[in-house]
């Protein structure tokens, strides 16, 4: 019977390739087609991203408590700072004690390019890890602080480069998991910022006036830690596109053309005018207002306002961003905030009209930033995009060193005095001697960092009205 049923089989090479004769040759051409699956089937970008769900949106909250916990640190500077000087050393000039809040953003931005390659390479939870635990050894440290050179090392370079360590990192992360809700997605993540400095700006004034430093920095070390505990374990990095994997791990785009230094060189002028409301804001408030009790709340409350104005602008230019198109917001923020600068808070002179500019200011001042990795996403894709958004980071360090520094030296050498009093001969002068110089500086430097994005704008599209 076996002899029969082999008859019946047709010639070897009559039978079709599919008939799997199960010689041994033929075995070996079939197999891997026939038993192994294509591991990744062929999907556009815009549908490989989850752009939702339980598991991104979790990492985006995960980066919301990262950015409200650590880049906030030097908008709530000047509370510290307003105690530094009025308290423990009230001898050491405004404009060193405004360095130091500087230095903690020049460190964090100047070193999240190397660390943002790095975390291309080796992962960005080891790296988020490594930042947290150094970040809070340097909290508690400066608790301990008892000179100025002991807030410049331990609440000035060294929190700045453990925070750097991880900035870049969580600022990429909700570009992995999202695409067409991607500038909403980081709008939040980056809104962390304003709001959790508007909750720092609070909690740190209240612990300080009762508790004097070394108990608030224990309180506030402690607090952090536990928060970035929660946030670590939410927080999860998901796997580039297939076309984009087994790539070969770049440090600058393949294409560093004139649209890559339009951004760098928008970021590295804007910034210069960008933190000056925050680190001045208490003392501004002070010297306009001056019935307000120095150890009152309502001294604080224009920088909360301000930084609250500024977590839920961040989330809205996101949105935005996702209508009309991440470069146009990037630019109206720059733009909108130099003008803010240079003409409502020169003529901020009551507590009403301050609170109206922290407002506007803290809404729309601070969109870049947010909008920062979804513009560098847009423009050179999402291939090594923490390496990218670390190397537009380092190019603000030079701004978030020393842009509210020239502005101290400005308030100076002008008497620093916000009300020009100590200098004015006349009510002109009063209106213009102190707050028009400082305001100019800050806002114009605003000014040219939207006229430096206008041409990566157009280098991508020509349109006057395209939602680029």
């Amino acid at each position: 019977m076996s002899i029969a049923r082999l008859t019946n089989v047709p010639p070897l090479e009559a039978m079709p390739a599919s008939a799997g004769i199960p010689t041994l040759c033929e075995k070996k051409e079939e197999e891997p087609i026939s038993i192994l699956p294509d591991p990744e089937p062929d999907v556009s970008e815009e549908e490989w991203y989850p752009d939702g769900g339980l598991r991104a949106w979790l990492v985006v909250l995960g980066c919301f408590i990262y950015m409200g916990t650590t880049v906030s640190w030097a908008l709530a500077w000047g509370v510290l700072q307003d105690y530094y000087h009025t308290t423990m050393f009230p001898d050491t000039p405004l404009s060193v004690l405004s360095t130091i809040g500087g230095l903690t953003s020049f460190m964090m931005n100047a070193t999240s390019y190397l660390f943002g390659g790095l975390g291309d390479r080796f992962g960005y939870k080891r790296m988020i890890l490594i930042s947290c635990i150094l970040a809070y050894i340097c909290l508690l440290v400066s608790a301990f602080s008892t000179k100025v050179v002991h807030l410049f090392l331990f609440q000035g370079a060294f929190l700045g480069l453990a925070q750097g360590i991880a900035m870049p990192l969580y600022v990429s992360l909700p570009s992995q998991w999202f695409y067409k809700r991607r500038g909403l997605a980081s709008g939040i993540a980056v809104g962390g910022v304003g709001i959790g400095a508007a909750a720092q700006s609070l909690i740190v004034r209240q612990l300080i006036v009762h508790l004097a430093l070394r108990k608030t920095m224990i309180v506030y070390a402690h607090m952090h830690g536990t928060l970035w505990i929660i946030a670590f374990f939410l927080i999860k990095e998901r796997p580039l596109p297939p076309y984009l994997r087994g790539a070969k791990k770049r440090w600058l785009p393949r294409n560093v053309g004139w649209s890559f230094l339009s951004v760098a060189s928008s970021i590295f002028f804007g910034i210069f005018g960008v933190n000056s409301p925050y680190y001045f804001s208490p003392t501004y408030t002070k010297d306009i207002v001056p019935s307000l009790d120095p150890k009152s709340l309502l001294v604080t409350v224009p920088l909360i306002v301000m930084n609250i104005s500024l977590g839920l602008g961040r989330i809205a230019a996101g949105r935005l961003a996702d209508y009309f198109g991440p470069i146009n917001m990037f630019f109206s923020s720059f733009f909108i905030g130099g003008l803010l600068q240079m003409v409502l808070w020169t003529f901020a002179r009551s507590y009403a009209s301050i609170l109206v500019f922290s407002v506007l200011n803290g809404f729309i001042g601070g969109w870049f930033l947010s909008l920062l990795p979804v513009v560098c996403a847009s423009l050179f894709s999402v291939e090594g995009l923490s390496t990218i958004s670390g190397f537009m980071l380092l190019a603000n360090a030079p701004g978030q060193m020393a842009g509210s520094a020239i502005g101290a030296a400005i308030l100076s050498a002008s008497g620093g005095d916000w009300k020009g009093t100590k200098s004015a001969t006349s009510v002109s002068e009063v209106m213009f001697n102190v707050t028009k110089a400082v305001t100019l500086y800050s806002g114009g430097m605003q000014l040219v960092g939207a006229v430096c994005i206008v041409y990566a704008r157009f280098a991508k599209d020509k349109r006057l009205w395209a939602l680029v």
